[in-house]
């Protein structure tokens, strides 16, 4: 990677002092550098002595996890084993909404730093609110940058990314200026420019923009790629500085990867992350398969009876936080699946999963023929009404079927602020027609649950 430390003191340029904040990102990356070699059982024993840590601030701490622990006879101050850990109980989202405030911590390390609140549906539809803290964020930020250091990109060229962003960010047609690729690699490194794009912009309008814009790299969500692809090559068009592309919240096919090295001679690079925990597995920079980032979550890949997963076989994620102090997350099932991989070729000792799935979800399609991702404001549901999970279906071209679970039967009044919400969000005033489920909305084929689905051909 062409980048070298950029120093806090304008006089001393090298070598480089960091500011600390940098300084700290730098001191994680060194570490991150001996540790990725270390051997499977060497990594998960140091993750079993920061769990034990984890487990007795929860316990400590949070009402929940002191009534959830006590029942699986954990106790603090015990080593913690294998065959302890797999005692525990699993977290569903519906744990998560249902404990409310006894689920957060009563008295955070002050060393964590600040703490913030997030509220994420996930890819399974039922919104959950965490609270995270700084330190929680220098983790994913070291993440960040392992990721750009793995792939060797050039921090001085110019990225653009197609995202999911605040409210009046990155709006179209001409998008907006960040500063800085990211902020830790901001910070360590100082970087060329980017450029953001709202992902809720329609296709032919992302086409114009990122023509404009010529980056050397491009960040986006697998469907939307797909969508750029297609259009990219109907025009004919090209994007002539491009070296790579980085990838984030769907899963990649094969065929997608085949697509753009044909179409713009790109390479896709693709991260595994969650908005609960941050950068969870990250693609081998020299083999195949995703890595798990060992040293901030541990990854579990369980079967139907709860076992976990050989090599070659699919399961259920079930992650952990290291570093969670405010909401902590212990054994916390994500509803994604992946597959196991075996030992990578690279030599590194960090667990391997050989491929993500169950996360794809489709774009919307409105009556002018425009395409988007949908943004479906799930962030307000709750205030409006007790919703607990929601998915929208695309029946038709005009219509979106809106299927919900709820604590009670909604009002007409919390019906039709829901309308305005959805259909604000979506873009198109659709016909929405509402349809309640008791416990769950049902998976469909192979375990699967979006968002939102659409069932229109193309």
């Amino acid at each position: 990677m062409s980048a070298d430390f950029k120093s806090a003191l304008p006089e001393a340029v090298w070598p480089a002092l960091p500011a600390p904040g940098a300084a700290a990102l730098a001191a994680l990356l060194f570490q991150f550098e001996r540790t990725q070699w270390w051997p499977a059982q060497m990594l998960l024993d140091h993750q079993l002595q920061q769990l034990a840590q984890t487990l007795k601030h929860a316990w400590d701490t949070a009402p929940f996890y002191r009534r959830r622990l006590d029942a699986a006879g954990w106790r603090p101050g015990a080593a913690l084993t294998c065959d302890d850990w797999r005692k525990l109980p699993l977290l569903t989202r519906r744990d998560i909404q249902d404990a409310g405030d006894e689920l957060a911590s009563r008295a955070v390390p002050a060393y964590c730093g600040n703490v913030t609140s997030t509220q994420t549906s996930g890819s399974t539809g039922e919104p959950v609110h965490l609270r995270r803290t700084q330190l929680d964020q220098l983790l994913w930020n070291a993440g960040t940058l392992r990721e750009h250091l793995w792939h060797k990109r050039d921090l001085s060229g110019k990225l653009a990314a197609i995202r999911v962003l605040p409210k009046d960010v990155g709006l179209p047609p001409h998008g907006s200026a960040a500063r800085g690729w990211d902020p830790a690699s901001h910070e360590l490194f100082g970087t060329g420019p980017a450029m953001l794009l709202s992902l809720t912009t329609d296709i032919a309008t992302q086409v114009r923009w990122l023509r404009e814009q010529n980056p050397d790299y491009l960040l986006t969500y697998p469907t939307n790629l797909g969508a750029l692809l297609e259009q990219f090559a109907r025009d004919g068009a090209r994007l002539p500085r491009l070296r790579g592309v980085t990838t984030v919240g769907e899963t990649v096919t094969p065929a997608l990867r085949e697509r753009c090295a044909e179409i713009w001679g790109a390479p896709i690079t693709d991260i595994y992350s969650s908005q609960e925990f941050g950068y969870l597995a990250l693609q081998c920079p020299d083999g195949g398969g995703y890595h798990v980032m060992a040293e901030s979550a541990l990854v579990e890949v369980l079967d139907a009876r709860g076992e976990p997963c050989r090599p070659g076989e699919i399961g259920r994620l079930v992650i952990s936080s290291l570093h969670n102090f405010a909401t902590p997350l212990i054994r916390y099932e994500l509803r994604d699946y992946a597959e196991v991989g075996a030992p990578c070729a690279c030599g590194r000792g960090l667990p391997r999963l050989a491929r993500i799935v169950g996360r794809n979800r489709n774009m919307v399609t409105l009556p002018d023929g425009r395409r988007h991702w949908p943004l479906l404001g799930f962030a307000e549901y709750r205030v409006i009404a007790p919703v607990r999970q929601y998915q929208l279906i695309q029946r038709a071209a005009e219509e979106i079927e809106v299927r919900l679970v709820t604590d009670r039967l909604l009002t007409a009044d919390e019906e039709a602020r829901l309308v305005k919400v959805i259909q604000d969000a979506l873009g198109w005033p659709f016909r929405l027609r509402f349809a309640y489920f008791e416990r769950e909305i049902p998976r469909g084929a192979g375990g699967k649950f979006e968002e939102f689905v659409s069932e229109l051909e193309g």
